[in-house]
């Protein structure tokens, strides 16, 4: 006969059996398991060493103010106002590809800003307020960058991607600001010099084999300014500064295009 001693031991290793296989298929689950969500760390080609590169791009804006037009600003503060607005540039570029999505290049730009107000009226407090009329605000600014392109494909996507352009930009701006009184202008003529370093990223999307559109904005700007200010043609004054932007210039939207001429070892197939 089995003595009791014998049959609680045998038991005991019967269920103890499928415990242990089923600990060590933990053991086997709990195994470090490599995790992707499909991005690929290797090098994706967007656009080759040796392609040349010709585009230009363009900025608008304007309207009138007036409430008649429902514009306003701050209604609170500032009334009865009536005017127009108008900004307008382009921008050629030229880059060449030094290495896979890396691009060395320049651009010229030229921006107009002109702004007129036939009249507003800011009221702070209840006996302080003031009014003005006939007031005309203008602008050139001349504008040429040396330039670094990389760009970086969305996925694996030879059609879509995202660039970051740097500048190095230097410059000449001349405005003036004037009130017109009984037929006479009175007002400050500026004469501005620049030297800028700054950030742009963008996307771009291909439309054909070798044409694409743009959209770039600014991000990071910084520089230098000296600027020469003449009041009504007598007073003289000048002012040196440097400034920075660490946000994005809504103001500062562009929209492109540019031609891609790939070297004879990419061009496609015919």
């Amino acid at each position: 006969m089995i003595s009791v001693q014998k049959f609680f031991l045998a038991t005991v290793l019967c269920l103890s059996a499928p415990l242990a296989m089923q600990a060590g298929d933990g053991r086997e689950e709990a195994k470090p398991q490599p995790f992707s969500r499909g991005f690929s760390t290797e090098k994706q080609l967007f656009i080759p060493k040796g392609t040349a590169g010709f585009g230009i791009s363009a900025t608008f804006s304007g309207g009138d103010m007036g409430q008649d037009a429902g514009y306003s600003i701050i209604p609170s503060l500032i009334g009865d106002i009536a005017g127009s607005y108008r900004t307008y540039g382009f921008s050629p570029a030229f880059e060449y590809f030094i290495g896979d999505n890396l691009s060395l290049g320049f651009r010229l730009d030229y921006k107009n800003t002109s702004l007129n107000i036939d009249s507003a009226a800011l009221s702070i407090m209840e006996d302080m307020s003031f009014s003005v009329s006939d007031l005309s605000y203008r602008r050139h600014t001349y504008l040429g960058s040396l330039t670094v392109r990389y760009y970086v494909p969305f996925m694996t996507s030879k059609i879509f991607g995202w660039f970051v352009e740097g500048r190095l930009t230097g410059g000449y701006a001349q405005s003036k600001e004037y009130k017109t009184e009984d037929g006479l202008k009175h007002g400050v003529y500026s004469e501005n010099w620049q030297l800028r370093l700054g950030a742009y990223p963008g996307v771009c999307f291909f439309v054909a084999e070798n044409v694409d559109f743009e959209v770039q904005v600014g991000l990071v700007d910084f520089g230098y300014q000296h600027v020469r200010q003449v009041e009504n043609q007598v007073n003289v004054s000048t002012a040196n500064k440097w400034d920075a932007k660490g946000a994005i210039d809504l103001l500062a939207i562009s929209f492109g295009a540019r031609f891609y001429f790939l070297d004879k070892l990419h061009k496609p197939a015919r």
